[in-house]
């Protein structure tokens, strides 16, 4: 894609003590009045069917898309916003959907019109160092047009780029930097207990998560949510064949909220799994990707968590 912002420029929303700095069209310092008190910055061009990159050199913001109508000063801009939630401006609308934004960062915006059985569609699609988070809103298609916006309280700096568009527009998983195949979230597919490892029945339309965290150079936390969030820790302490060998650390912790039948069995398979004085004895990842972890009574597997979230339908 070429760069169509050469002869564009950066406006402010009109707030009172609102402060703006731009660099040749692509390195952008604004600033609200007071913290508390937003500033929105936009592009005078609009874009069509069209991506465009920000690098946060200094602060954290909301990334965006704005009509001409939505722009407006301080907390009157209804737009559509990525902060590490889902935004319109005033409100978070989808919490959590990704990391909270902060210096180095990379967050790509991305304009999809499509056609599908309800008519035309804006999907507007978030990126965060180069993984794509999925549609964060998926509006009717009013022929309107969207332009580049940055929605801050307090101060920031970033550079302002317009990269050949991307590729993928789902939801990906994300990417851990810890050097190790098992550190992050998995879903138990599957369950086996007993001296016959016989199948134990999975609550049905349920995800159930266990997490990964590398404490050190040998050492897990091990989380898992059910009905009640469960924890311990384990440390890997040899081979076993082509397995990596476990050792669980303590007792598992639990909280106590009362799980109905189906989820209780599950809790108690897990808390005799993970027992340092039996259960799991070891553990690998398979060739297409799953988590086995196993033991002389009991062995799960597991698949890599993907968190889903539906589009907003709606900044109003």
């Amino acid at each position: 894609m070429t760069d169509n912002t050469s002869n564009s420029k950066w406006i402010g929303d009109g707030s009172e003590g609102g402060k703006l700095d731009v660099t040749n069209s692509s390195t952008i310092t604004f600033a609200s009045a007071t913290q508390g008190t937003p500033f929105n910055v936009r592009l005078d061009a609009p874009v069509a069917d069209s991506y465009y990159e920000v690098k946060v050199v200094e602060g954290s913001l909301g990334v965006g898309l704005v009509t001409e109508n939505g722009f407006k000063p301080g907390w009157a801009t209804r737009g559509c916003f990525y902060n590490g939630n889902i935004t319109n401006g005033i409100a978070g609308l989808t919490i959590g959907f990704g990391k909270y934004i902060s210096e180095g960062d990379v967050v790509g915006v991305y304009l999809q019109r499509v056609q599908d059985d309800a008519g035309g569609k804006c999907n507007i699609i978030f990126y965060i160092n180069g993984r794509c988070l999925g549609a964060g809103f998926s509006l009717d298609d009013k022929n309107e047009k969207f332009y580049p916006c940055l929605h801050v309280s307090g101060s920031a700096t970033v550079t302002y780029s317009v990269p050949s568009s991307p590729t993928v527009f789902m939801r990906e998983q994300e990417v851990h930097n810890n050097n190790d195949p098992y550190s992050g979230d998995w879903a138990i597919n599957q369950a086996f207990h007993g001296p016959e490892l016989s199948v134990l029945p999975l609550p049905e339309n349920s995800t159930l998560k266990v997490s990964f965290e590398k404490i050190e150079a040998q050492a897990y936390r091990l989380s898992v949510k059910i009905a009640n969030s469960m924890r311990t820790s384990f440390k890997i302490t040899g081979k076993m064949e082509a397995f990596d060998k476990i050792a669980f650390q303590g007792g598992c912790m639990s909280t106590r909220m009362m799980p109905s039948p189906d989820f209780e069995k599950v809790e108690q398979f897990i808390e005799s799994a993970v027992d340092r004085k039996g259960g799991f004895q070891k553990m690998i990842i398979s060739e297409d990707g799953k988590l086995i972890m196993s033991g002389p009574t009991a062995e799960m597997i597991c698949s890599r968590f993907v968190e889903t979230f539906e589009p907003v339908r709606s900044i109003s």
